[in-house]
This record gives C-alpha cells, structure tokens and sequence, in this order.
C-alpha cells in the first residue's frame, strides 16, 4: 500500500510540473527598457522607452518605440535603421521629422520585423535637434535564443595598465 502511494504522488508531482513546463513555451516575454531618469550623455536632450517582444524564429516581433523630449520648439529628426538580419514587416520611414510643440512631448514609433535565425538583432535610432546635438540609441530584437554572434576577444592590459581589445587577424603579403 505504501509503495502504491508513493508511486501515486510521484506520478502526480511530475504530471504537474510537465504540465508546468509546456505552459511557459507559448508565453512571450516582452523586454522593456527606458533611459529615463539615467545619466544623459552630453548629446540632444531626448530620451527612449521602449519594448520588444522576445519570439521565435520567424515569428513577427513588435518593436514599440517613444522618444521624450523637454525642448518645445523646432524639429527633431529622427533616422531609423534595422539590422540587415531583420525583415521589416512594417515598412517605416527611415528619415522622420516632428515638430517639437509645448503640449506633445512623446513621438512615438511603432516596427514590426522577424528574424530567420536565432539572434540579438537592433533597431537603431538617431535623432537630431537642431542647434541642440544628437543622440543615438539601440533597441535589442531577442530573436530564438537571442544571444549575440560576435567573435571571442580577449582583454588584456598594456604595460601603462590601460585594457585593449585583441582581435586576431590574417595576414596576405602581395609582391
């Protein structure tokens, strides 16, 4: 009897949790990021909030983007440009202009892209305010796994303690 009952309850704890399991693949993740309230770089006086949604590959992404600023007159101009990788579903101007106003501060913008491969992708964005400077900013694109492709470098240090990059590299002597 013992034995059957402990059969019973372990059966039913690992029915459970696979239960637990499956619920969590169809779920998107959204990733959320704002530089509000963060140290500004000298630069346009513009911040970004923005979210992406995490999904597989192939699958459309929403790219949800609002840019704030505090200055109330002239033209921002904003540049939008999407990694190679990426699809554009959305077809977006790549050149914006708003007209700064007192009482619009957000000027949003909205993508939609998918991607073929696992990867981390970007959306970039310049903006521009005349006679203020510029800013330019990175929004991530999780695509599958979502981690980024890049080659291994390692660090190291100069005699001065200064940190460098070392890449390798080929050489083709031509005569």
């Amino acid at each position: 009897m013992k034995i059957t009952h402990i059969l019973l309850v372990s059966s039913f704890f690992l029915g459970t949790s696979a239960i637990a399991l499956t619920a969590k693949v169809g779920k998107t993740v959204v990733v959320k990021g704002t530089s509000v309230g963060q140290y500004a770089k000298p630069g346009a006086p513009v911040e970004i909030s923005y979210s992406s949604e995490h999904v597989a590959v192939g699958d459309v992404t929403n790219v949800d983007i609002n840019l704030t600023s505090s200055v109330t007159t002239g033209t921002m101009k904003v540049k939008v440009k999407v990694d190679k990788d990426l699809n554009e579903i959305t077809t977006v101007d790549k050149h914006l202009s708003f007209d700064l106003s007192e009482g619009k501060k957000e000027y949003p913008l909205h993508l939609e892209v998918s991607a073929d491969e696992d990867g981390l992708y970007y959306v970039r964005v310049m903006v521009t305010l005349k006679g203020k400077g510029m800013r330019s900013f990175a929004v991530p694109v999780y695509v599958g796994e979502g981690t980024l492709r890049k080659n291994k470098a390692t660090m190291e240090k100069t005699k001065s303690g200064e940190n460098i990059t070392v890449f390798s590299a080929e050489e083709t002597i031509t005569k």
